[in-house]
C-alpha cells in the first residue's frame, strides 16, 4: 500500500508540528510530505527549513491559491493548521477538490460552521479528521473503553481544572489571538477553544457512554473573566449538564501565577478517575478495590497518533477517532458559554500585578504577564468545592452576570 499523500497549509505556527507529524508517518513508510504552502514571510523567518523540504523534493507552495491552482493532484490530505476562522472554509473547499483533510483544533469557532462541515463531509466520499489530539491518546481511549463498557459505571460528574500563564506577547502573535471576532468572522478565542480546548473535549468525550460519541451539552451557566487588555477572555469557568445527566464543571485560565494542571476528576457509580498532566497519568480507583495505572506514554511522539489513526480510516483499518461530529461537542459548549455570560468582566487593576518571566508559549523566551492575584488559590478552591469564583467572596469577581442557557435545539451562535 503507497504512502498517504499530504499538504500542509503553513511553514510556521503549528504548522511546523503538522510537519513534524507526517516525517513521523514517513519513517513508517505510512505517510509523505508531498507539499506544504509556505509563504514568502515564512521562507524568509525559516530558510533552512525551506531549503531542507525543497531538497527532499517537498513542492513548496506560494499560497493557498497556488496549491489549489496546481498542487490538489499531488496529495490525498491537506492538513489545517490556520486560524480558527480559516478552518471550515478551507477544509470545505479542500473536500470539494477530492481531498482529504485533517484539520486542526478547534474544528470551528461556532456550531453552524461545524454543521456545514459535517454536511459538506457528508456530500464528499472524503473523510475528515478533527486534531483533539488527547482523544487519539492511551488515557483517553482506555478511559473511553471504561465509560463504554459500563466499568466504571454511570458517570455522573466530571471536573477539569489548568491554569497555564500566557504572556501579553502570546495575545499579539497573530490577528485573531485574544479577538471574539476578525472581521465578519466569529472567533470566540480562550482558553476553552485554543490551549485547552484539547481538556474540555476530553471531558465531554468521557461524559458520554456511546463509542463513538461526546456529550452534548443540555444546560450550561459559565463566568468570562479578563486580566489581559483583549477582546475575549483570559480566564473561563463553566458549569454544565449533559442530556445523559454527568454534570461537568471547566475552570481554565491563562492569568494565574504559576503552571497547574491540566486535572480531571471523574465520580462514576463504580470508582474515581484522577487524570492528571498532558502526559495524561491516570489513576482509577475501583469501588470493589483494585486500582488502575496508565498513561500516554506508549511511545515518545504520542501526540501525532492523531496522524496514524487518519492514515488508518482512509486505508480502511480504522474508523476516525474524532470526526466533525464528535468535536461539534466542544464548540456546542463554547458557544454557550458565551451566551450564558453576554459580558467578559475585566478584573480591576487593582487586583493584577505584571511581571516579566518565562513563558511556556512560545518556548523559551520571556515575556510580561498579567496576574490576578490570588487567582491560583482560588482556582483549588473552586475546583474542589465545585464552586464558582464569583461565590467564593473575592473583590475582583464584582459585577459578574450570567445565567443558564440550553443547549437543547441550539443551531447557531449568536441565538437570537
Amino acid at each position: 500500500m503507497q504512502p498517504v499523500r499530504f499538504v500542509v497549509i503553513g511553514l510556521g505556527g503549528y504548522g511546523l508540528v503538522h510537519i513534524e507529524a507526517v516525517r513521523w508517518l514517513a519513517r513508517q513508510n505510512q505517510g509523505r510530505l508531498a507539499g506544504v504552502v509556505a509563504l514568502a514571510i515564512d521562507r524568509k523567518a525559516r530558510p533552512q527549513l525551506a531549503a531542507e523540504l525543497g531538497s527532499e523534493g517537498v513542492i513548496l507552495y506560494g499560497s493557498l491559491e497556488d496549491f489549489f491552482a496546481r498542487g490538489v493532484n499531488t496529495t490525498d490530505v491537506v492538513t489545517v493548521p490556520i486560524g480558527i476562522h480559516q478552518h471550515v472554509p478551507v477544509a470545505i473547499r479542500a473536500l470539494e477538490a477530492g481531498l482529504h483533510v485533517y484539520c486542526e483544533k478547534p474544528v470551528a469557532a461556532t456550531v453552524q460552521e461545524v454543521d456545514r462541515l459535517i454536511e459538506a463531509e457528508a456530500r464528499s466520499d472524503r473523510k475528515v479528521a478533527v486534531g483533539f489530539q488527547h482523544l487519539y491518546s492511551v488515557s483517553m481511549q482506555r478511559l473511553k473503553e471504561l465509560v463504554t463498557t459500563g466499568r466504571l459505571g454511570k458517570v455522573r460528574d466530571i471536573s477539569l481544572m489548568c491554569g497555564w500563564p500566557r504572556s501579553v506577547q502570546y495575545f499579539q502573535r497573530n490577528e485573531w489571538a485574544g479577538r471574539l471576532r476578525v472581521g465578519d468572522d466569529w472567533i470566540l478565542d480562550s482558553p476553552a477553544n485554543n490551549a485547552h480546548a484539547h481538556y474540555v473535549m476530553n471531558a465531554l468525550y468521557l461524559a458520554s457512554a456511546e463509542p463513538h460519541a461526546a456529550a452534548s451539552p443540555e444546560s450550561v451557566r459559565a463566568e468570562l473573566w479578563r486580566a489581559h487588555h483583549i477582546e475575549s477572555a483570559d480566564t473561563v469557568q463553566c458549569h454544565l449538564d449533559t442530556a445523559g445527566g454527568v454534570h461537568v464543571r471547566i475552570l481554565v485560565t491563562h492569568a494565574g501565577g504559576a503552571p497547574h494542571g491540566p486535572a480531571m476528576h471523574i465520580s462514576a457509580d463504580n470508582g474515581r478517575v484522577y487524570w492528571l498532566t498532558d502526559e495524561g497519568r491516570t489513576t482509577v480507583r475501583y469501588a470493589d478495590g483494585p486500582q488502575e495505572v496508565f498513561d500516554n506514554r506508549s511511545h515518545a511522539l504520542w501526540r501525532y497518533d492523531g496522524f496514524k489513526n487518519f492514515v488508518d480510516a482512509i486505508n480502511g483499518k480504522a474508523s476516525v477517532t474524532c470526526t466533525p461530529a464528535i468535536a461539534r461537542a466542544q464548540t456546542l459548549a463554547v458557544n454557550l458559554m458565551h451566551e450564558s455570560c453576554r459580558s467578559i468582566v475585566t478584573v480591576p487593576e487593582a487586583f493584577i500585578t505584571e511581571q516579566e518571566d518565562w513563558e511556556m508559549f512560545p518556548p523559551n523566551t520571556r515575556g510580561l504577564f498579567r496576574r490576578i492575584t490570588g487567582m491560583d488559590t482560588a482556582m483549588h478552591v473552586a475546583f474542589h468545592e465545585g464552586a464558582f469564583l464569583s461565590e467564593l467572596g473575592l473583590e475582583w469577581t464584582a459585577g459578574m452576570e450570567s445565567r443558564t442557557v440550553s443547549g437543547v435545539g441550539y443551531r447557531g451562535y449568536p441565538a437570537g
